[in-house]
């Protein structure tokens, strides 16, 4: 008889326990009296054993209803940790999500977007590896990452890649240099000039120079720096010109060390979003993406702008 046991009978029964009424019971379930008793009735007959003894109008529990409490109370509480667990995960106040990125993201960008979701889920933690994006690309291949953020040409069949901002390389220079006063830079405004380069390893590279071949520029190399903070950091400081993806020259912008100017014609820079294509991006991760959305949507309305400076 034992496979009858409902929750509802438990249910009422630790009620009863708990109060010593029926009645106090019935309210404390949001129920009627004649249901707890039934409950009751029910449950001392799937048991086999009396659980309550009457003391006027206050029901006495019996040592066997006693030892049984017990086990119910246990369960409860289980269950109760259960439900304030699913809570915490429905409500973004327990989890965690580790993200790799590329440095043009992840020394600025990514860390503004963790703060913004820092605020709206306080319970969950966020941590960000800083890698180049062929090394990102092998952390999501191990599948340890749930989120990556990078630059590539190339894919792997473990990771799915999807461009998720596509914005035009910017040309930056020093706050007062004359070519300021040019809405657009073309590849003829930089010969001569004292240029930071990008190290010959990486793509852009390459793409610049091709850039700067379509007016035959010759600019003076006097520095060579491998992440586009370090080329912004010495074009702030007077050091030359340079040209670099638009997350970081912007990011420079927004603080009044260097100007930008788009370039003429435009040389596009795609940003990658790594998934591992084991699982689908989790709900803690589908709300930090839509931050990242946003904050890309921002970056490409302030390329927009006609005058940025």
């Amino acid at each position: 008889m034992l496979h009858r046991l409902s929750h509802r009978q438990l249910e009422a029964f630790r009620a009863v326990i708990e109060s010593g009424k029926v009645t106090t019971a019935a309210a404390l379930l949001n129920t009627t009296q004649p249901s707890i008793s039934r409950q009751i009735a029910d449950l001392e007959q799937a048991v086999g054993f009396r659980l309550f003894e009457r003391a006027g109008r206050t029901l006495v529990p019996t040592a066997e209803a006693l030892a049984l409490y017990e086990e119910v109370e246990r369960s409860f509480v289980g269950l109760a940790e259960i439900s304030r667990v699913v809570r915490d995960i429905r409500d973004f106040r327990q989890g965690s999500l580790s993200i790799a990125g590329m440095p043009a993201l992840a020394l600025q960008f990514l860390p503004q977007v963790m703060a913004d979701f820092a605020k709206t889920a306080p319970g969950i933690v966020v941590s960000l590896r800083a890698r180049s994006s062929q090394a990102v690309l092998q952390h999501l291949v191990s599948q340890q990452f749930d989120l990556g953020f990078a630059a590539l040409e190339t894919d792997h069949p473990a990771v799915r890649r999807t461009p998720i901002c596509t914005a035009p390389m910017m040309a930056v220079l020093p706050v007062g240099h004359p070519l300021a006063k040019n809405t657009r830079l073309e590849p003829a405004d930089f010969h001569d000039q004292p240029f930071i380069a990008l190290g010959a390893e990486i793509t852009t590279r390459s793409e610049t120079d091709a850039f700067l071949a379509l007016g035959n520029a010759h600019p003076r190399l006097v520095a060579v720096a491998q992440l586009s903070a370090s080329i912004c950091e010495l074009v702030a400081n007077g050091a030359g010109v340079s040209i670099v993806e638009p997350v970081t020259a912007l990011n420079f912008v927004d603080r009044g060390r260097i100007v930008a100017r788009p370039l003429q014609p435009e040389q596009p820079f795609r940003y990658d979003l790594l998934l591992p294509v084991l699982r689908e991006p989790s709900r803690v991760a589908t709300q930090f993406l839509a931050l990242v959305d946003a904050k890309f949507a921002r970056l490409q309305h302030q390329i927009e702008v006609a005058s940025i400076g």
